[in-house]
């Protein structure tokens, strides 16, 4: 796969996410890829593997939240093996709080699927919103 067919597997990806679906993401990713928050909040973490980021990162996230996740791309730059998304993220927490961040996501491909992510977005808006990560994952854990 090339540079075209990357930025359209994001493109599908985030066409998908607008309506609250995340099967399209999950089959575009490599078992092993890598998912690295940028930044210094208590969510700057990498995850390694499907498995890691489904548990320790997916699962803890979206316990937070009361409604459908939505996402949808903005501008899409795509290069080598590199598609950058300027990306619009919106959803209601259970606290109440609206999570509406804005990011940049950097996808590294291999072999047509992502092999990599790393997430740049308000890592002030995501303590403010979600709280502490270790808050989060406590919550998954008891229930």
């Amino acid at each position: 796969m090339g540079t075209i067919e990357n930025k359209e597997t994001i493109r599908r990806i985030y066409a998908a996410l607008e309506n609250g679906d995340r099967s399209v993401f999950g089959a575009s990713v490599q078992p092993d890829y890598v998912w690295r928050l940028a930044g210094q909040s208590s969510w700057s973490k990498r995850f390694a593997g499907q498995e890691d980021v489904r548990t320790n990162l997916l699962k803890p996230l979206f316990a937070l939240f009361a409604t459908e996740y939505r996402a949808r791309a903005i501008n899409l730059v795509a290069e080598g093996d590199f598609v950058v998304a300027e990306i619009r993220g919106d959803v209601q927490t259970k606290s109440g709080q609206r999570y509406n961040n804005e990011y940049c996501f950097v996808f590294r491909f291999r072999d047509g699927k992502i092999a990599e992510i790393v997430e740049y977005g308000d890592t002030d808006l995501l303590e403010r919103a979600l709280g502490p990560y270790e808050d989060a994952v406590r919550q998954v854990a008891a229930h």
